[in-house]
């Protein structure tokens, strides 16, 4: 139902296009890029884009995928393996790299697991599905120990309610949610960034990014350029604690305690330096074509040429 609704809205978006000058963001509601574009706007920074920033509200990221394909947005946050699977599939879409935060795994403070090796034959969720980017990261990273993981996939809120319950001995979530759970008293048993590093990925691999139209972002590389600037601008406000308080009402945190640990996994996830990550990620797409198979390839050898938006500014 979910997804016909998301088709049909993408549908009735086409009947307005945009107008010039004008970058419509696909937004997820309580997700970390609306967090950025809040601040973004907030401190005024959309004022010097040479153009009108505007919100196209998302129920869920299948939602945003569809809403770029056809149309109804210029620009979504999304991962280089989904971009290079449509330009594979001959949909003109770009990426431009802005986080390499990913999952994390989680267990209760009393728990008597201590490490990766620990969870043999234990009851793990993990967030999302079989093709989730951190699970095959693990796998990759350990598949004998994850091949020996009972294993429970599911929807963030719905796996923390299972642990809580006693029902799971650990999830592997996303990270806003891995902070959340941090702040009700949770541990920290492994990070992604520990994976990628053992994998030989450091600095870890930006995952996460923007995605954007080829055809929008040839006719409006100047106004792209801008946006981005100002995404880093506020990216950088955003390492200030005071700027998560005001955030609090869409981060979702149910109180102060969850801030500090939210604002701590988002300023790590943040480029620490200047670079477009395709020769990593072409290096980390054959690591993950081999445990993620056609499945998350499509059957594509390699990272699709053109994948990631050579005229990102440096």
């Amino acid at each position: 139902m979910k997804a016909a609704l998301a088709v049909i809205l993408a549908v009735l978006w086409l009947g307005s296009p945009a107008r010039a000058d004008t970058l419509r963001v696909g937004l997820v509601s309580f997700g970390t890029a609306a967090w950025e574009i809040d601040t973004l706007r907030r401190h005024g920074l959309d004022r010097d884009l040479g153009g009108t920033l505007e919100s196209v509200a998302l129920a869920d990221p299948a939602a945003g995928e569809i809403a770029l394909q056809a149309g109804g947005a210029d620009a979504i946050v999304t991962d280089w393996l989904w971009v290079s699977r449509q330009r594979h599939a001959g949909r003109h879409i770009v990426f431009v790299p802005h986080s390499t935060a990913l999952g994390e795994i989680l267990v209760p403070a009393g728990s008597p697991l201590a490490g990766l090796k620990d969870l043999a034959g234990k009851h793990v969720g993990v967030a999302g599905g079989p093709l989730d980017k951190s699970w095959l990261l693990l796998r990759a990273y350990d598949p004998d120990t994850t091949g020996k993981i009972e294993v429970q996939f599911g929807a963030p809120p719905l796996l923390s309610q299972e642990l809580a319950k006693g029902r799971l001995d650990a999830v592997l979530t996303f990270w806003p949610f891995a902070a959340r759970l941090e702040a009700q008293g949770y541990r920290r048993l492994v990070s992604m960034t520990d994976v990628m590093n053992g994998l030989g990925f450091s600095p870890p691999v930006p995952m996460i990014g923007y995605a954007f139209s080829e055809t929008w972002i040839t006719a409006h590389a100047d106004l792209a350029r801008r946006f981005l600037a100002a995404l880093d601008k506020a990216d950088d406000l955003m390492r200030d604690e005071a700027e998560w308080a005001r955030l609090k009402p869409l981060t979702g945190a149910a109180d102060d305690a969850a801030l500090p640990s939210l604002r701590q996994r988002f300023t790590a996830g943040l480029l620490p330096h200047p670079s477009d990550g395709a020769d990593a990620a072409a290096r980390l797409y054959t690591v993950l074509a081999q445990v993620g198979g056609a499945g998350l390839t499509g059957g594509a050898p390699a990272v699709a040429p053109g994948t990631f938006w050579r005229d990102a500014p440096p």
